[in-house]
Formats: structure tokens, sequence, C-alpha cells
């Protein structure tokens, strides 16, 4: 008789919100994860959440840019018996989709901290992974059917390394797409800043950017590149210094490979909330916001206001040659004395830990396996 082949490990759907730099990332890195553990993960997804996916990990990417919400749930009722679980970074509406097809979820959130209220599909899910900041645990303790599902995880980046300081000054520009902006705002941001960081520079100094493919290609800009996430962090592990929005993704990156940073105007209402996070409790080298340039922003508004206003406030500063000069100006002096210490976000890890994405993905397959789906009502293909 021939041998029989092993079975294949458990099969997972991931997504991740199109919003920002974080969910895309978190996704992959679990995908990752999830492969060295023998998963089998796909992907489904839209917009530049897309840029960050590769094959492998994952077996298949599948993309629903522009599908309508009943196609959406009718893809996924196709395809529900042949996963296990899905898993979402953040996006809670293609949660409720998922569960609607019939499908287990998990749900990853970094931003259980931040949520006037959290998404009730959250309470429906069978595993919470809550991404530890400032008042996560505390957060959760006022909420004994969320807890009952959740496990707190550490920030999903590798183990701190060496800081080695090159020539080069880094400018994140990624996560600056979202439902509210067009792709002409954030190409529209991303010059902006990549222009003013330059012109900052007191003596001849390569910037090197990352941003979205459709920001990067907008640009044609030899300086700009789209990267994937291990590439990021050499990046800013190599460089004199960086300048990043003030993403959690980014602040915990930050914390991992311990560059010196100035956090660049928010372009997220969790920016300002998280910078000042930052600020409050020492992690924080410098930070420059739309304030400083005469143009304070109501961060507590509903988000659509709150990205017009940012959006209104990149078009001003642009056609202005004064406050692209004032712009200029902030970043040199913020700058300046940025290295050669260590950024103060590195401490972040001493409070918080690292290697949440083994942690979160460890739990994922133990689920998977817990809930007895493989081999249930699913083919092969």
């Amino acid at each position: 008789m021939a041998d029989r082949l092993p079975a294949p490990g458990p099969r997972l759907l991931l997504n991740a919100q199109a919003f920002g730099f974080g969910p895309a990332a978190a996704a992959a890195v679990l995908a990752e994860e999830l492969a060295l553990l023998g998963c089998v993960p796909d992907y489904v997804g839209e917009g530049h959440t897309l840029d960050l996916q590769r094959t492998p990990p994952y077996r298949a990417i599948h993309d629903w840019t522009d599908l309508s919400e009943g196609e959406r749930l009718a893809r996924l009722r196709r395809r529900a018996p042949h996963y296990d679980l899905f898993v979402t970074a953040m996006d809670f509406p293609a949660a409720t989709l998922a569960r609607r097809a019939g499908l287990d979820v998990a749900v990853y959130d970094a931003l259980t901290w931040f949520w006037p209220e959290i998404p009730a599909v959250a309470h429906d899910t069978a595993l919470y992974l809550a991404q530890d900041f400032f008042g996560v645990r505390e957060r959760l303790a006022a909420d004994p059917a969320l807890r009952s599902r959740a496990l707190v995880v550490p920030p999903l980046i590798p183990p701190r390394r060496t800081w080695r300081p090159g020539r080069h000054v880094l400018v994140n520009l990624g996560g600056l797409h979202n439902p509210y902006w067009q792709t002409s705002d954030a190409v529209a941001y991303a010059r902006l800043m990549l222009e003013a960081v330059r012109a900052a520079q007191p003596v001849a100094r390569p910037v090197v950017a990352t941003a979205s493919r459709r920001v990067a290609a907008e640009l044609a800009d030899p300086a700009v590149g789209t990267y994937d996430h291990a590439d990021v962090l050499d990046l800013m592990g190599s460089a004199a210094y960086a300048c990043m929005t003030p993403g959690l993704g980014h602040i915990y990156d930050a914390a991992a490979t311990g560059v010196p940073t100035l956090w660049l105007p928010s372009v997220n209402e969790t920016h300002p909330a998280q910078a000042r996070q930052l600020a409050a409790h020492g992690y924080c080298d410098a930070h420059l916001d739309w304030a400083d340039l005469g143009q304070a922003i109501d961060s507590a508004a509903p988000t659509p206001d709150f990205l017009a206003a940012v959006g209104a406030a990149v078009r001003r500063t642009s056609a202005t040659p004064a406050l692209r000069d004032l712009l200029t100006a902030r970043i040199a002096k913020s700058t300046a004395g940025l290295g050669p210490a260590p950024g103060r976000a590195r401490a972040l890890t001493d409070r918080f830990g690292h290697g949440g994405t083994r942690r979160a993905a460890a739990a994922l397959v133990r689920h998977a396996a817990a809930r007895g789906l493989r081999g249930r009502g699913r083919t092969d293909d």
C-alpha cells in the first residue's frame, strides 16, 4: 500500500482592514508565522492591503476591491467549507460578513485601547486578539463578555535589534490610504512631507522613502519604493533617523529597531492620541502636528470630517510657500537632535514586550484544532 500523504494543516483565510498600514502589515506577518506552523493561509482583501501580501506564504490571494457587499458575501459562502477559520486584522465589516457566511471568525485588534465602543461583532468572534498598549487590559477587564474570548498579545514585532545608524534618512509614507481619501490626497501628503524632509537636511544626506504601490507610482521618484515589512525594518534599523506618521504599527516598528523618529503630522484620527500617549509616557523623540503649522484640527471630530480637514491642510500647505517653509524649518529643528542614541520608543518593548506574532499565530492554530473543523465538510483543491 502506498504511503498516505500527511493531511494539510488548518486552512485559514486572512483579511485586513483597508485603513492605514498596520492592519495589512499585521496580516502579512501572521501569514508567515502561520505557514511556519503548518497552516495553509489564503488572503482576501482590497486596495492597498494587497501590496504587502505575497505568495508564499499564501497559497492564494483574492482581490475583492471592486465587489459589492453582496458579492463578497456570496464568495465567502462558496468558500466557507474550504476554511477552518477566517482571521481579520481589524476589518469588522468583513468579520460580520464572514459570520453570516458561516465561517468561524477570529479578530486581531491593534486599537482595543482606542475605540469609543468596540465593534459589536468582536463579541461574536471565537477569538479576539488584542495587541497590548496603554489601557488595553483595563478595557478588557471592564468588559467580561469580551474578556472571555480575548487574548492580550505583545506587539507583532520581532525581538529588539541593535540600531546601526547609516547615512540615509527614512521617510516612511506607508499607511496613507483610507476609505475617506482619494489616492490624490495620499500622494499630495507624501509629496509635501518628502520634499520638506529633503529640504530640511543640513548636509547632503540620502533620503529613502517607503510608500504603497499607487503612491510610489504617482510620485515617480527613484528614492521612493514599496517594500515588504522585513525590508522596511531593515531600512529603519540602518537609518540615521526616521520620519513617520504616528500609527501604532510604525510606533512598534520604531521600538523594535531603535531608530530615532520624528512623528509627522497626523493622517488618521488615532494618530494624535497615540502621539500624546508616547509623549505623556516619555517614549517620544520629536513630534510635529498640524497645530505647529497654525492649522489645528479637532481629532475628536467624526472620521470623515477629521480626514477632510487633514486633506484641506495638506492642500493649503502645499499651495502656500510660507507654510512650506515653516514645515521645512520645523522638521529641521525637530530632527537636529536625533541620534546618536537610539530612539525613546525602544523602551516600549520593555513595557509591552515583543514576539506577539508567534503567540497570536499559536492561539489561532490551537483554536482551529480545538474546533475540530479539519476535514469536516471541506474538499481539498
